[in-house]
């Protein structure tokens, strides 16, 4: 069995397992996930110091950022409960569609007031004026409620900031403004057919009780006289909405180094976004409402108990997430998938939509699917990770039952048996599963995510090889000199013009194949397409910086890149230019270990070499070539800044040796 085979069974197993452990021995989500991850850390071959160092950091990493948002956007929500704002956005909303129209009414709402706030949350917070329409307008109660909770589900699962979906957004590092903007179109439409269509057909259909004792019970009093107005209640729920997008639409319409672009991109980020409509919504929904600041700071304090089940399922996810990465099985995911040419928008569904049905937790679901197919997606090119947010969304949606604490919720305030909550809530969000990865995939075709025919142009990439002269190339020490003549020269009368070059293979730019240092290592002829063909990012090393070891490596992203190329002191200076120069910046020996265990697949530099001139033993060559990584050296990546590229990069076929000049391109993802 292949060692990727191995790690595929592996990480299958840890996923039936967590399954089974939350699923059948209703083991809490947060404590199995640790015990899978530290357990397929130690059988997937990790030191046992590297297993619970990889997913503390997986951990950190998600709730370093994923922490902040869900505080803030719950003390949003907690001051729109407590001012009447939610209230008052519902019935304006109501009273403007009319009693016939009242179950559009009602999704639009939930849609809109739960941007801010977690489904149980927007739930409770519009339950009371459901019954309140129910009972005064003779309405079944299956044709409200169904659209409310359409509207709210459909924005938890697919729209940021919701913590599962910002969650998605980091792993597949995509844009929070354009994720906000393509849920917008992709979930308005899926919420009504799961909402106000479904219900209008459903409803006749399921007979409740005449009395229903939560109703009687649950008056969702907030104790407000006058309520703030709907116009400020609408702005300060969607103020974080407006500047996130905002921010989104100066990185197309300005220029990089625009001073009001990064102001825009600063006030824009989910963060700043949501503190600036909390700071807001402490002056609008509070003082202006005559909360006193004891009130104020009681709210911000009793809405943040609840959410410390949700932070820890999210932050153990997260540290599962960097163990399967580093253990190998994300690399080994993405081989496989690479192979067989799975979309990864169906696959990113299917993985949520079958970890949803089994545990009943869509933020679990979410936040394991997004782990698996994230280095997929790096790996695939044209892929666009706003739509595989919500197609990860929607697969998290779908099939809700008794495994699911969101049925029991239903169930209860609904006043119906578990058959009529089968026929009626697991339905909608099964169809919210299904039309919203429908949705996804027709928006797909209009952003390009979709598979088409590959149209060649020069357009985008640039050359970064460095230009081969013999009066400016620098030649490392020892090596041959180059000697360029010709032959026949049309300048002096010939017929026509021939050259004769004679240079080292190690010339300029160039790949050193794993025969360079390893006895038995492939020649340049046999280093495979796949390592030479591909997403690349590039990493800015200060020119401080000589010795790019594993320290330093990781104060940097590199983690999930393929290809991994630095730019160094040797770009700032324009070595490939001139001299040859002793202090190049180079990767120490236990940078190059970190890389060579983390799944890249080729590395590059910017001189001639990746090893420290006069080092007794080339140590970072034969750890990378050891792993059979070819290494690109001489490249000239002054025309490109650090980020994230396709790269071209092709040697001369040259049979049975150990290196070759090449020819290298990138363009910018």
């Amino acid at each position: 069995m292949s060692a990727n085979a191995q790690l595929l069974l592996l990480a299958s197993a840890a996923v039936v397992t967590l399954i089974v452990l939350i699923a059948r021995f209703k083991l809490h989500p947060f404590v199995a996930l640790i015990t899978v991850s530290l357990a397929l850390g130690i059988v997937a071959g990790m030191p046992f110091g590297a297993v619970v160092k990889a997913f503390q950091d997986g951990v950190g990493t998600v709730l370093g950022f994923i922490a902040i948002v869900v505080a803030l956007g719950t003390m949003l929500g907690k001051m729109m409960a407590e001012s009447g704002a939610a209230a008052r956005i519902a019935t304006t909303l109501v009273g403007r569609f009319g009693e016939a129209r009242v179950h559009w009414a009602i999704m639009v709402v939930a849609f809109i007031v739960g941007i801010p706030v977690f489904f149980q949350v927007g739930f409770v917070l519009l339950i009371p004026l459901v019954f309140t329409i129910a009972r005064r307008t003779g309405l079944s109660l299956v044709k409200i409620g169904i659209p409310l909770v359409a509207g709210l589900s459909v924005v938890h699962g697919m729209m940021p900031p919701h913590p599962a979906a910002m969650l998605a957004v980091v792993a597949y590092k995509a844009d929070t403004g354009r994720t906000i903007a393509y849920a917008i179109l992709v979930g308005l439409p899926t919420a009504a057919l799961a909402g106000p269509i479904f219900a209008s057909w459903i409803a006749p259909r399921i007979a409740l009780p005449a009395e229903n004792p939560v109703a009687a019970q649950f008056t969702g009093d907030t104790g407000v006289t006058v309520a703030p107005s709907f116009g400020i209640s609408l702005l300060t729920v969607l103020l974080p909405v407006i500047l996130m997008l905002g921010a989104s639409t100066a990185d197309v319409a300005l220029d990089a180094t625009s001073p009001v672009r990064a102001v825009f991109d600063f006030i824009g980020g989910p963060v700043v976004a949501l503190l600036v409509a909390l700071l807001f919504s402490f002056w609008s929904l509070g003082y202006r409402q005559h909360f006193s600041r004891e009130q104020i700071l009681k709210f911000a304090n009793d809405c943040l108990a609840p959410t410390a089940t949700i932070l820890l399922v999210i932050g153990a996810g997260g540290g599962f997430n960097r163990v399967l990465i580093e253990s190998g099985v994300g690399k080994a995911i993405a081989d496989v998938a690479l192979g067989s040419q799975a979309s990864p928008l169906l696959l990113a569904w299917t993985v949520a939509a079958l970890i949803r049905v089994a545990t009943g937790s869509a933020t679990v679901a979410m936040t394991t699917s997004a782990g698996i197919v994230a280095p997929i997606a790096a790996a695939t090119p044209g892929t666009h990770a706003e739509l595989l947010v919500l197609a990860t969304g929607a697969g998290s949606l779908v099939l809700s039952h008794v495994n699911d604490a969101g049925f029991w919720l239903i169930k209860e305030f609904f006043n119906m048996t578990v058959q009529q909550t089968l026929k009626t809530w697991t339905v909608a969000e099964t169809i919210i599963g299904v039309a919203g990865l429908g949705f996804t995939l027709l928006l797909s075709l209009l952003v390009g995510c979709a598979p088409r025919e590959p149209q060649l142009s020069a357009q985008g990439w640039v050359d970064v090889t460095a230009t081969l002269d013999p009066a400016r190339t620098p030649v490392y020490e020892g090596d041959a000199p180059m000697k360029f003549d010709f032959l026949k020269d049309m300048r002096k009368g010939d017929k026509l013009t021939l050259s004769v070059y004679s240079l080292g293979a190690h010339s300029g730019t160039h790949i050193d194949a794993p025969m360079h240092f390893i006895a038995n290592g492939a020649p340049i002829d046999q280093v495979p397409l796949t390592a030479l063909v591909g997403s690349a990012r590039i990493i800015e090393i200060p020119d401080s910086v000589q010795a790019i070891d594993a320290a330093e490596l990781n104060r940097h992203e590199w983690k999930g890149a393929r290809r991994v190329l630095f730019r160094t002191r040797s770009t700032s200076r324009g070595w490939m230019d001139s001299a040859f120069h002793k202090d190049f910046a180079y990767i120490a020996p236990d940078a190059a270990q970190l890389l060579a265990d983390g799944g890249v697949v080729l590395i590059g530099v910017d001189y001639i070499s990746a090893e420290q001139f006069g080092a007794p033993v080339p140590r970072t060559h034969q750890i990378l070539l050891g792993k059979g990584i070819p290494i690109v050296e001489g490249l000239d990546l002054r025309p490109v800044q650090a980020g994230d590229y396709d790269l071209i990069v092709l040697p001369l076929k040259v049979r049975g040796h150990e290196g070759a000049p090449a020819r290298a391109l990138l363009r910018k993802r």
